[in-house]
């Protein structure tokens, strides 16, 4: 098709695999390439309307009679007026794609910290103490916190009565982004909330022999089942792991809801008499393995989020370098292509579709 033989360009075919080097062009913006099928489609309306206008002269006047009655008349000046205007439409989306070809090598020094996000996704904390529910209200934590970050790499570990790695450490925030949306209450069968196993698993995932800060931020409502959660803690303190904890809820307490498929309460959760059970946040527990790691504990409550404040703390740790490379970045070349857009539009304004016709003055004097 058209497109596929724009992306030739881009592209050397290889059999079916296609691939590029620093020698051959290539665009940062490829996708907007599908435009050019509206090239063929204005050729041929300008075609069409060439014709039309040839034929509806014809019909009038006698085309041997055109040079007397509009000597002025040139469709040749039209063709070239509206090949500029195509052209220049053309090369402007060429423009826009962003081509790049040649490279040049950067040495990049990357600052950051390493830090695991863990997720509580046990079924308390679907209560409505803090409206939404307290998992919507730390999703939007988590979001803002990520949305935050400069150069340091995060991971998110979904946790309740076990633990799994959600996303590994990543700079791609889009995909860590991507990961946290995928992540509900009720993701992993075994029911509770095993702080422990959560700790655990975030140790475990750290590069022990890296001399980069580590940091582990638990978004709780703190109703731990399993037992060690303190002892846990100060394992990760002997390791380097600073723990943050953020509370989700009220120690008041809240029914946990039970959501039915079009996504309205059913009903609420009850215990083995008949009684309906009450979640409360386990703040205590939250502050004390936050304080035994040299973290900090945070509440988000109704009203205010805590993002803002989390960040800043952590920001105040020093950051190590996380990398030193040479990084490859390819040149822009779309300077050309624009420089050519815009000596064609200068074309097309000032050549007249009408030829110039010089006044005939023998016998008027």
């Amino acid at each position: 098709t058209f497109v596929d033989c724009v992306y030739a360009v881009r592209y050397r075919v290889s059999g079916c695999k296609c691939y590029f080097n620093e020698n051959t062009m290539r665009y940062e913006n490829p996708d907007l390439l599908n435009w050019l099928i509206i090239v063929p489609v204005f050729m041929a309306l300008s075609y069409i309307g060439f014709y039309l206008k040839k034929r509806n002269l014809n019909q009038l006047i006698l085309p041997a009679l055109w040079p007397k009655i509009i000597p002025s008349l040139s469709f040749t000046r039209r063709f070239w007026k509206r090949a500029a205007l195509i052209t220049a439409i053309s090369v402007l989306i060429i423009c826009l794609a962003r081509p790049q070809w040649g490279v040049r090598f950067e040495k990049i020094e990357r600052k950051g910290l390493d830090i695991f996000i863990a997720l509580d996704t046990s079924l308390s904390m679907s209560a409505q103490d803090i409206r939404p529910s307290r998992f919507k209200k730390a999703i939007r934590e988590i979001q803002g916190l990520i949305n935050a970050l400069k150069g340091d790499r995060v991971g998110l570990i979904a946790f309740s009565g076990e633990s799994f790695i959600q996303s590994p450490l990543t700079r791609d925030y889009s995909a860590a982004r991507l990961f946290l949306n995928q992540m509900k209450i009720g993701m992993i069968p075994t029911p509770g909330t095993n702080l422990t196993d959560a700790i655990k698993i975030a140790l475990s995932s750290f590069q022990k022999k890296d001399s980069r800060k580590k940091i582990l931020i638990v978004f709780s409502d703190g109703e731990q089942f399993a037992k060690n959660s303190l002892a846990m803690a100060e394992k990760a303190k002997k390791q380097g792991v600073i723990i943050y904890t953020v509370g989700i809820g009220s120690g008041e307490g809240e029914p946990i809801p039970i959501i039915n498929k079009n996504g309205t309460i059913s009903g609420y959760k009850k215990d083995k008499t008949g009684s309906v059970v009450l979640s409360k946040m386990n703040e205590s527990l939250l502050k004390q393995i936050a304080v035994n790691t040299s973290g900090t504990y945070f509440h988000s409550d109704k009203s205010v989020l805590v993002v803002d404040a989390l960040y800043r703390e952590i920001s105040n740790l020093e950051r190590s370098d996380i990398e030193s490379e040479m990084m490859q970045r390819h040149e822009e070349q779309y300077q050309w292509f624009l420089l050519l857009v815009f000596i064609l539009l200068i074309f097309d304004s000032l050549f007249f579709e009408r030829k110039p016709v010089s006044r005939e003055w023998k016998g008027r004097v």
